[in-house]
């Protein structure tokens, strides 16, 4: 018996020595939204202070035989976490609020796919309903009048330059199904009206959940990820356009396109094996207004990168970066909408489904992420001779002191304004992870 268990011993060993070798290692897990650790190269200085052996222990870790097969398994044993219980609407489990991570440099090597996590903060628990996770949060009318007075300092100092639009997005607990969690859109209205009757200085209000409340039958959110769905930033953007005095385009007029078993940044963070069983359709409305980008690094506009308005094979769990690829500093879009009009939009993640209809109205559409541009915004602005900038945020951007820190930052920081002449620039097309198995009809 002594013999067989260490012949059993050194099988399994082999086995999995053998495996590494045999099957191919993957350099992505859209499963977790990141890359994998690659073999490090060896060289003496990583060796001798010890990195290239943490390299390879990294290594190992990642590519793991079977690693997919132990995450399920810690699903499984992670579902009894936070308190289960039964009740008339469905199967509803409350989780924790997890703890808040430190904060970390962004990993320039990292593919912009990669980048759309669930980064903003919230109050309160999730709630699971259905296979459908909710962030309960009913936001701040104190910290609207915050945000609104970020908002009027640029409406004061870009007057008679450019209107400046207000065009904030609830959460998806505004739209529970259910009577009982009605408060919630109560508590929403409250806090986006706090920001209404606190602007000044000739700045916008696009009232979005009133827009979006005419249509709160519709699914407008997604169930297993934090963000607005399309039809939910369509109406953002009827909102806005009827603040603005444009004519919105129907979708009938547009392209429709979809692709399935999306499971987003909320099924990351439950891991809920009922969230997975509900995996979203991902429906998408593709205008017919022809768009081409480019896509500049944060702090100037030197050797920019192609962009494209709609990534169709962004699938698995990045498939939200159908929206202009993901989250970039500064993205410039020059339409076949010839009529000079000019629009910068800032935005965090929520803006990417947002910002793709507006190619509709506007000659030149400037895309500003407020987490990650280093521009100055103010003179982007008075330097390309916009027209409209639009603040395009979903709420937690809104209600976060951070968040609302790093808007009034761009109009201060030291970053380029005006894009250089794109004709002689050095046009780099960005490498985009592979194609997954995903229908799109």
């Amino acid at each position: 018996m002594k013999y067989v268990n260490v012949i059993l011993f050194f099988a399994v060993i082999f086995s999995g020595l053998v495996s590494y070798i045999v099957i191919p290692p993957k350099k992505i897990s859209y499963e977790e939204k990141r890359k994998l650790a690659t073999f490090p190269k060896f060289e003496m200085d990583s060796y001798l202070n010890g990195n290239y052996t943490d390299s390879i222990d990294e290594y190992m870790d990642d590519h793991l035989p079977f690693r997919q097969e132990f995450i399920y398994l810690a699903d499984i044993v992670k579902q009894y976490r936070g308190l289960h219980y039964e009740s008339k609407e469905g199967r509803i489990f409350v989780a924790q609020k997890p703890k808040k991570k430190k904060k970390t440099k962004r990993n320039k090597t990292v593919a912009p796919e990669f980048l759309d996590e669930f980064e903003e903060q919230y109050s309160g628990d999730l709630l699971i309903l259905d296979g459908a996770v909710y962030a309960l949060n009913g936001g701040s009318p104190a910290m609207s009048r915050k945000y609104a007075a970020m908002v009027n300092d640029y409406a004061a100092k870009l007057k008679g330059k450019a209107r400046v639009f207000s065009c904030v997005a609830p959460l998806s607990s505004a739209f529970i199904p259910v009577q009982k969690y009605r408060k919630y859109n109560g508590l929403q209205q409250k806090t986006l009206y706090a920001i209404r009757s606190s602007l000044s200085n000739g700045a916008i209000f696009s009232d979005v959940i009133g827009e979006m409340n005419a249509h709160g039958n519709e699914k407008m959110y997604f169930g297993t990820d934090h963000h607005w769905n399309a039809l939910g930033a369509y109406y953002g953007y009827v909102a806005f356009c009827k603040s603005a005095g444009l004519n919105p385009v129907p979708l009938s007029n547009m392209e429709k396109k979809t692709k399935y078993n999306f499971l987003g940044s909320m099924y990351q963070h439950t891991r809920d094996l009922t969230v997975k069983e509900h995996p979203d359709t991902f429906t998408y409305y593709i205008p017919k207004t022809n768009a081409t980008g480019l896509i500049y690094n944060a702090y100037d506009f030197k050797n920019p990168k192609k962009a494209k308005l709609f990534y169709h094979t962004s699938s698995g769990g990045n498939m939200y970066s159908t929206f202009i690829g993901g989250d970039n500093p500064l993205t410039k879009y020059t339409t076949g909408t010839k009529n000079g009009k000019k629009c910068v939009i800032v935005k965090n993640s929520y803006g990417n489904a947002f910002a793709v209809y507006l190619v509709s109205h506007y000659e030149e559409v400037y895309v500003v992420d407020l987490r990650y541009s280093k521009h100055n915004l103010i003179d982007l602005i008075e330097q390309n001779d916009i027209d409209d900038l639009i603040f395009a945020i979903g709420m937690y951007g809104a209600m976060g002191n951070g968040s609302i820190g790093l808007m009034k930052r761009l109009g201060t920081q030291k970053g380029g304004g005006a894009p250089i002449s794109t004709v002689n620039d050095t046009i780099i097309t960005p490498i985009l992870p592979p194609k997954q198995d995903s229908i799109v009809q």
